[in-house]
């Protein structure tokens, strides 16, 4: 319990505290990001800046960055590029600073009854972020859009499991998003 008037007195540490807080995570989000696209997507073996530019231009155009080929049928595998995957288990599920490691009983828990709720019952469970909303709502509304055709909506459920299931068990071996798109072919 805290005493009256405690909080108006250490607002300004507190708010800093916070502020600081927020910066550590946003940095090691995007130094899991830089390790990430070294690593996952192809670059120019000799390392020469022009031709790297317009491989990167090609990633961003029409968001390829988020894709990984097409399946079976020929649909876009959308959001399964193993960079995004990397850093989505990377991010939540691995080392002391992961998400899970944070807020252990929401993933112990909580986390493993909406995926079961999503797989055996069919039911749609709404995750919620307050820290990255902006890029958090876009990724959301990608994952909506590939909810209007029925083969991606299957293919995203079971990517969110994939995802899960992988961070869980602790394996990596898999092989700012906004205004980007995903194909609904």
């Amino acid at each position: 319990m805290l005493c009256k008037g405690w909080w108006p007195q250490y607002l300004p540490d507190i708010t800093k505290l916070l502020w600081e807080d927020h910066g550590n995570w946003c940095s090691a989000l995007k130094k899991k990001a830089c390790t990430f696209i070294h690593e996952c997507y192809e670059w120019d073996p000799q390392n020469c800046r022009p031709v790297n530019a317009e491989l990167a231009k090609s990633l961003l155009d029409r968001s390829n960055f988020l894709r990984h080929g097409v399946d079976a049928e020929g649909h876009t595998n959308n959001l399964v590029h193993p960079a995004l995957s990397s850093l989505i288990i990377d991010f939540f599920y691995m080392g002391s600073n992961a998400i899970t490691s944070i807020f252990p009983e929401v993933f112990e828990k909580e986390i493993k009854v909406a995926l079961d709720e999503m797989v055996m019952e069919g039911k749609e469970v709404t995750f919620k972020h307050d820290v990255y909303a902006d890029v958090y709502a876009d990724l959301l509304g990608l994952m909506a859009k590939c909810d209007t055709v029925p083969i991606h909506h299957a293919k995203m459920k079971a990517l969110c499991v994939e995802w899960v299931k992988v961070g869980m068990n602790g394996s990596t071996n898999l092989g700012m998003f906004m205004g980007f798109d995903v194909e609904l072919d």
